[in-house]
């Protein structure tokens, strides 16, 4: 059943979403192929425009030929020959080779946003997985980029008015729900929490080392990859609770499943995860 979820669930405002945000790349194969579709048409009009002129030439030729031999009469007149200015024609082809640019590089990124089997969505999370999503912190802006602008409209446009609240904030929210999470159930002693996941420790440090200071009363490890390295997987035993870092369109659902059952199977509190 879960197999069939991965495959045939999918939000269509998440995939629309998703495209928006490879605008660079569409902008750059609508100009490719508009280019390439409009200096094909351009040349071959100019082609065909030549044949036609030395067919007329060939006319004239055999006009002058036939009326020296006194044989016009009878003779019915062929069709007129219309050359066709090539600058429109290749304009029109430019704006459909533009557009099917732009279908054509959607259908890959549509291909790709289904079959890469990675997370790409946080609907739904707690019926996909069978834990909570405790926090979403957004993406650090590590550089500027050319009209980071539209990536900032596209952003807002998605989250709404999540967006405005800074990054740090958003780490304190998700610090203040795993604290409910780790204290929800007063039999349940949790001291040790294990922050793990499947993307690279650089990627989340900082998330790590501000849940440590916002949670006083609590011993998190380092970050840990348990699916990747045994000597990770064998140091869960020492640890009561477990909580799940991953990354957005980067880790792979399939693994995070599988972290979960390795923790479920050593009978691990699984507090839940935050998805940067």
């Amino acid at each position: 059943m879960e197999g069939n979820q991965e495959v045939y669930e999918i939000n269509l405002i998440d995939l629309m979403f998703y495209c928006l945000k490879k605008w660079r790349w569409i902008v750059i194969c609508m100009v490719f192929f508009a280019i390439a579709v409009g200096v094909y048409k351009y040349h071959a009009t100019i082609t065909d425009n030549q044949a036609k002129k030395e067919e007329l030439l060939q006319r004239s030729k055999q006009s002058v030929a036939e009326h020296a031999e006194g044989e016009t009469a009878g003779k019915a007149e062929s069709e007129p020959i219309v050359l066709e200015n090539p600058v429109p024609s290749a304009v029109s082809f430019a704006v459909v080779g533009m557009i099917g640019g732009a279908c054509l590089v959607c259908l890959i990124f549509c291909m790709r946003y289904v079959m890469s089997g990675k997370l790409q969505s946080e609907r739904d999370f707690q019926g996909k997985f069978g834990m909570p999503l405790l926090g979403i912190v957004r993406k650090k802006d590590t550089k500027k980029k050319i009209f980071g602008f539209v990536d900032r409209w596209i952003r807002r446009l998605e989250e709404g008015p999540y967006a405005k609240i800074p990054r740090k904030e958003q780490i304190k929210i998700a610090a203040v729900n795993i604290q409910n999470a780790i204290h929800k159930n007063q039999d349940e002693k949790i001291r040790r929490v294990m922050l793990a996941g499947t993307i690279a420790g650089d990627d989340v440090s900082e998330i790590c080392e501000q849940l440590a200071e916002e949670i006083e009363d609590v011993t998190f490890s380092p970050y840990r990859q348990i699916v990747f390295h045994a000597a990770a997987l064998k140091k869960l035993e020492y640890y009561e609770g477990i909580l799940f870092i991953e990354k957005k369109g980067e880790s792979y659902e399939k693994l995070i499943r599988q972290e979960k059952k390795l923790a479920n199977d050593r009978r691990i509190k699984v507090l839940g995860m935050i998805l940067c």
